[in-house]
């Protein structure tokens, strides 16, 4: 004969609070799941190299991310209708995105919110299903509370989920090619060190004092390179990658290698942070 095990109703109040509860512990876990996979992952495989994460470093960056993905998870789960918290929240990532990835650009107003309803769209498309799983998971632990639901049942959903994210976050993993030339970069820099002059296997466009001395981190890049046109040959466009060495002291070396085995050409330059101290926008 089974037991039966009786069902408590819920006090509205107090299951809107759990229920607020498990989202922001759930969104908690998928963010830290994610920046500590996305921003880890090329740390294994690239032990001991310096590399820039903007804004607050490897471990500011998951603590980051896991606050942030707690907070899309309390708004998520905050209003009782599904249908409101998962657009709510979408709003929200999307809004905060977009300002993100528009603030510092040097453009009149006017053309910042042209770009913003560009990019709002098709973000809203993929950030809606992740906000919607979200949700769906959260519910489905609220509806066991009370109830007599083995763990195994009841974690798998948010097991599910974390492993997806997890694969995910994966795909933040440097290239070959990426990861080749970083590893050039820190050899000459760090040969340099040693030698106490500038390194050899490198080709500076413009004199100037070498950095010696002071600590760096190296940053690998493919996407506008055209603001280092007078390092880039007029061949293999394809083919072109950066590598950018911020220095401690503020000086920046911007050399760019036309493919992976040639001789990089290196500038001292400044590269504007990825997280600007503050918005700029066009008097035009």
């Amino acid at each position: 004969m089974n037991r039966i095990f009786p069902v408590v109703p819920d006090v509205p109040a107090e299951a809107d609070c759990y229920r607020r509860l498990v989202g922001f512990l759930l969104g908690f876990a998928l963010g830290l799941t994610y920046t500590l996979v996305s921003q880890g992952i090329n740390h294994l495989l690239l032990p001991g190299m310096p590399l820039y994460q903007p804004p607050l470093g490897l471990w500011g960056n998951i603590g980051l991310g896991a606050l942030w993905g707690g907070v899309l998870g309390l708004i998520c789960a905050w209003p009782y209708s599904t249908a409101v918290g998962i657009v709510l929240a979408t709003v929200v990532s999307v809004v905060v995105q977009v300002t993100r990835n528009l603030v510092g650009i040097d453009e009149s107003m006017g053309r910042l919110l042209i770009v913003a309803i560009v990019l709002n769209l098709p973000m809203a498309f993929l950030i809606a299903p992740a906000m919607a799983a979200l949700r769906l998971a959260t519910n489905r632990l609220v509806a066991t509370r009370g109830r007599h639901v083995p763990v195994g049942k009841r974690l798998r959903g948010p097991i599910l989920l974390l492993a997806i994210v997890a694969i995910l976050s994966v795909f933040s993993l440097y290239t070959t090619k990426a990861r080749t030339l970083l590893v050039r970069m820190n050899e000459m820099l760090q040969a340099s060190l040693v030698a106490g002059s500038p390194p050899e296997g490198l080709r500076l466009v413009e004199n100037g004092d070498f950095p010696i001395g002071e600590a760096y981190t190296l940053e690998w890049t493919e996407t506008d390179l055209d603001r280092f046109i007078e390092l880039r040959p007029a061949t293999n466009y394809s083919e072109h990658s950066a590598v950018i060495a911020r220095f401690d002291n503020g000086h920046t070396l911007v050399c760019l290698y036309p493919n992976a085995r040639a001789v990089p050409n290196c500038w001292f330059r400044d590269v504007p942070s990825a997280v600007p101290a503050r918005p700029r926008f066009s008097e035009d």
